[in-house]
């Protein structure tokens, strides 16, 4: 990474960091860009040159890591199974040291709090759903169907995972509680499954 690379880097850490903080003290519809700008110790004009309005700041994280998961997919060996591939990737991007799930814990405060960015949030999710999808029919070799499912169980897994670290007190780490999700998904009849079984209605 390039100087010019890394200063924008910690302009827009910057920027996101003060976009946070004021949520927080103020609640996020309160916060303006100039608060923000004041904050970050930037102008006005460098908050708009990163960001198109307060959603895209808070969603910044999110913005950034679209992807992740097509990437992780696509790094793994080749010949791997393809469900190996995907329970391997669901842990790499769950396996975060304390700073960072602080850090994503703070975001999704303020998204619980703030139904602009939290209905932008399902537009990304669904972006990086396709891209997966993309990934695993590089490698699957099967239709469309089967590449959908896979995507949304492997979402399913980190969201589930995302969703235990911050409203349980069980501290298990999100990549060990997919690991947990996986295992019990594999246990046959025991997995809470659909399935479809004698007569309609």
């Amino acid at each position: 990474m390039g100087l010019r690379e890394k200063k924008a880097q910690k302009i827009r850490a910057a920027i996101y960091d003060a976009m946070i903080a004021l949520a927080e003290r103020d609640g996020y519809e309160a916060a303006t860009l100039e608060q923000v700008a004041e904050r970050a110790e930037v102008a006005v004009s460098t908050v708009y040159r990163y960001f198109a309005n307060k959603d895209a700041i808070l969603l910044d994280p999110v913005e950034r890591s679209i992807g992740a998961l097509a990437g992780q997919l696509r790094a793994r060996p080749e010949g791997e199974d393809v469900a190996v591939s995907l329970g391997w990737t669901a842990r790499a991007v769950l396996d975060l040291g304390p700073e960072e799930l602080a850090r994503i814990r703070r975001l999704r405060a303020q998204l619980d709090r703030a139904p602009g960015p939290r209905a932008r949030l399902w537009d990304l999710v669904n972006r990086e759903r396709l891209l997966l999808e993309d990934a695993i029919a590089e490698r699957s070799g099967r239709d469309q169907l089967w590449n959908a499912a896979a995507a949304h169980l492997t979402l399913m897994i980190v969201g589930m995972a995302h969703d235990h670290a911050r409203d349980s007190l069980d501290e298990t780490a999100p990549a060990d509680y997919a690991d947990r999700i996986i295992r019990m998904l594999h246990e046959g009849t025991a997995a809470p499954i659909p399935v479809l079984a004698g007569r309609a209605g």
